[in-house]
């Protein structure tokens, strides 16, 4: 098992597969066409331009450098995460206040916040594989890859 040392940002503990992209993700390209509407497809992936097109990203550990793009990113992971149709967890190389606002509303509004750990280091790409198993702890900032 390997633990890297993040930056908590939003509180929780989450478990699951690692989806990782080295691309900035723009929610709204990705997560806003007429397809996202239908329940069981909410979280996949429908930007033709980015290296995640066509995957499901809810139950993963979303791990990727930044949010770019729309100031509607925070209601779009609040809409995931009251369908229950988020990831996990999130590790993001850079978090900003967009990325943050609709976990924190999620919480807050519905007892459905995930957390959400800072790690800065483009070593994070070399220490986890898509889909392996990973354990996020917003308290400490802890990544455990098992």
């Amino acid at each position: 098992m390997t633990t890297l040392k993040g930056r908590s940002v939003i509180s929780g503990r989450a478990r699951g597969p690692a989806m990782i992209t080295r691309m900035p993700v723009n929610f709204t390209a990705a997560l806003t066409k007429p397809t996202n509407a239908i329940p069981g497809r909410r979280a996949v992936v429908k930007d033709r331009h980015h290296d995640l097109f066509k995957k499901n990203l809810k139950g993963t550990v979303l791990i990727f450098p930044a949010c770019i793009g729309s100031t509607y990113t925070g209601m779009l992971l609040l809409e995931l995460m009251h369908a229950r149709s988020a990831p996990v967890a999130i590790i993001v190389q850079r978090a900003d206040p967009l990325l943050v606002s609709g976990t924190v509303l999620a919480d807050v509004w519905y007892d459905r916040g995930i957390p959400v750990v800072e790690y800065e280091s483009d070593d994070i790409y070399e220490k986890i594989r898509t889909g392996q198993n990973v354990e996020v702890d917003g308290e400490t900032g802890e990544i455990k890859v098992l």
